[in-house]
């Protein structure tokens, strides 16, 4: 597509502005990179003529463009620029959680969490201090705060007080894994990892305390007292507090307690494909697209018993509270003892899948935007 004059595209009617900075199309998206990438790809597939990408640099998209580049705080000073030079931007959507600090009356937002407010631990102050403050100046500013889950919901009011007619619920959609793995690729990778198949509960995350690996491990290794051949994958670097978990490991358990780090995207179908069970055990979740992942895979889940958890997952996991590695370590044990769909709630994920399609959501958006 030829690139328009910039005077043109601010001149087009009713025109939906979209900062996308955050849109990335290579394949180490963080969370958020995801979100922006499927969600303004779903948004232009469907109402391109009437969307404008506002970016620091070209994306391959056949849309409008507006390209500023600029090193950093790009959203808060080179667009905030852009739109009190141009003065023509009357609306903006933001896909992640800061809005310039210039900007139109008619400004909405996606916030995905505040998961810093209850795990102040895992931030530096200057992380936790930026967060709270874009939080509170978003809160102020945007006409409507999108939200991925009711908890997302129920923090902002609790903790910033935001009117609860402000915040939309959508929650987000889900890209199935279409990696094409051979089988001579995943004989090699069970081999190195010296797994076999159905043999390994999963863990994909970070390594660190909100997302609860120190109970994964202790429950583990009292399920290992009671099971003699299922070991366990904890895919993922460590995180806040991961040093010091891995150092805890029990020397009795490390043999079964397989830890590759990062693994590629061949890797992560083989296990989601030849897990026996994936496990979710996270303290606080503004989301959980690992949820979706092990439903796209058939996977019985074993999830810990948080508001997001319950609400993505809903009656398609075996939950256990939070701190409780005992009861962690029994739901180990029913999943490694049957196959039975009923009693492993696997009998009904691709319907509960039918309510993340990125379709769906970038429907409710595009109605959010125009409402």
């Amino acid at each position: 597509m030829t690139k328009p004059e910039i005077s043109k595209l601010y001149l087009a009617h009713e025109m939906i502005y979209i900062d996308a900075s955050r849109y990335n199309n290579t394949s180490k998206r963080t969370g958020v990179e995801n979100y922006s990438y499927f969600l303004i790809n779903a948004l232009v597939n469907t109402h391109g003529k009437e969307i404008c990408l506002i970016t620091p640099r070209k994306i391959d998209l056949e849309v409008r463009q507006i390209i500023i580049p600029f090193a950093r705080l790009w959203t808060h000073l080179r667009l905030s620029w852009e739109i009190f030079k141009t003065k023509n931007i009357d609306n903006i959507f933001v896909p992640s959680h800061v809005l310039p600090l210039i900007c139109p009356k008619k400004s909405i937002i996606t916030i995905h969490d505040v998961a810093f407010k209850y795990s102040p631990e895992s931030y530096s102050f200057k992380s936790r201090w930026y967060l709270d403050w874009t939080t509170k100046f978003a809160v102020k500013k945007a006409r409507k705060i999108i939200v991925p889950s009711k908890k997302t919901k129920e923090d902002l009011i609790e903790f910033y007080h935001c009117s609860e007619n402000k915040i939309v619920v959508i929650p987000l959609g889900f890209e199935p894994n279409n990696v094409k793995v051979s089988e001579s690729q995943t004989s090699e990778v069970l081999e190195t990892y010296k797994i076999d198949r159905r043999k390994f509960l999963l863990y994909i995350g970070r390594i660190e305390v909100k997302k609860n690996s120190d109970t994964l491990i202790k429950a583990f290794a009292q399920f290992c007292g009671k099971n003699k051949d299922m070991k366990l994958i904890m895919a993922g670097f460590p995180g806040h507090g991961g040093e010091a978990i891995l150092k805890a490991i029990p020397k009795e358990i490390k043999e079964r307690l397989i830890l590759p780090g990062y693994i590629s995207a061949e890797e992560k179908q083989i296990f989601l494909q030849n897990a026996r069970a994936f496990i979710f055990p996270s303290r606080q979740e503004g989301f959980g697209i690992p949820l979706l992942e092990a439903m796209d895979a058939e996977l019985p889940i074993i999830a810990s018993n948080i508001p997001t958890s319950k609400e993505i997952a809903g009656e398609n996991a075996l939950f256990f509270e939070v701190e409780d590695a005992q009861e962690l370590a029994k739901l180990m044990q029913k999943v490694s003892g049957t196959d039975d769909p009923d009693t492993l709630k696997t009998g009904k994920h691709a319907e509960r899948m039918q309510h993340y399609m990125w379709e769906r959501c970038g429907e409710e958006v595009y109605r959010v935007i125009h409402g």
